[in-house]
């Protein structure tokens, strides 16, 4: 089995990796924000009995950009999944999703709750939800920033800068995985090397979707869901609860030590024997 494959969606190149048995239960795996197929490379191949396919999300390491016209709003990652699936040929499949990656997962199993057959959310369930009263102020920030958009990327000789970023950034990593994320989300220049990912992805949301918006997806949600959630993460317990409660089918919630890349960083282990013992009982 070729680890990397390529797909073809909405007028893009999507790149992925994939691990494990190509006649197992399929598994798709969407990374967390400005990380990339790597972010499994740890959990994935310790899953060999699901074909596991992990992409890097439009704009993030290998992926294509979408045109000037287009943006990253995170519920247009649905129509992305969507369409990464029909690509894939996959009429149903689990959904791992982490940070970014699973508040777009947890937006499309409400959507299309049929094409399921488990939900893993590592780090998030959900997006962060915006007030009403300040979107108009968001999306005026949002519209004058990218009137500012300059899509090229500062280059640097070699690569231990990018490694130390993301080494020390908000969301630490340790040297192994940072190199991990970095060496496939970096491109060669003639100056040396620039970040692939693209620049619009680090701009202030036109939008974000009120907690009501949110927790009526969640509503919809009819596959077994499990969360994975880290004791130094993003979420607090009292938003995950506040949202958990909403969840109508088969559940399971687990708090590790760890922090936010606990599937990359933490316990990889013991979150590999948690997350393989929930899906297979819904692989069938």
């Amino acid at each position: 089995m070729n680890p990397s494959i390529k797909l073809h969606i909405k007028g893009i190149d999507v790149h992925a990796l994939q691990w494990g048995n190509p006649k197992g239960p399929k598994v798709l795996a969407l990374h967390g924000w400005l990380d990339n197929a790597e972010s499994f490379s740890n959990l994935a191949p310790l899953l060999s009995d699901y074909h596991i396919v992990a992409v890097d999300l439009p704009g993030h390491g290998l992926s294509g950009h979408w045109p000037a016209h287009h943006h990253y709003h995170l519920w247009a990652g649905v129509e992305d999944v969507e369409h990464i699936l029909d690509a894939l040929q996959w009429k149903h499949c689990h959904i791992i999703g982490h940070s970014m990656g699973a508040a777009i997962a947890t937006l499309y199993a409400g959507t299309f709750p049929h094409r399921l057959k488990s939900l893993t959310l590592i780090e998030a369930i959900g997006p962060m939800a915006g007030e009403i009263d300040t979107a108009p102020e968001r999306l005026a920030q949002a519209i004058v920033s990218m009137k500012k958009h300059n899509p090229e990327q500062k280059s640097r000789h070699d690569t231990q800068g990018f490694i130390h970023a993301r080494m020390n950034g908000p969301l630490k990593l340790s040297h192994s995985s940072a190199e991990k994320i970095v060496e496939r989300g970096l491109t060669k220049t003639e100056h040396g090397y620039a970040w692939s990912n693209d620049k619009r992805l680090r701009y202030t949301s036109m939008m974000r979707l009120p907690e009501a918006v949110i927790i009526s997806f969640i509503k919809q949600i009819t596959a077994p869901v499990l969360g994975v959630f880290a004791s130094d993460g993003l979420f607090s317990e009292s938003l995950v609860s506040e949202r958990w409660q909403w969840i109508r089918g088969e559940q399971k919630l687990i708090w590790l030590s760890g922090g936010h890349h606990l599937h990359l960083d933490g316990d990889v282990n013991k979150i590999s024997h948690v997350i393989k013992d929930f899906m297979s009982q819904h692989s069938i």
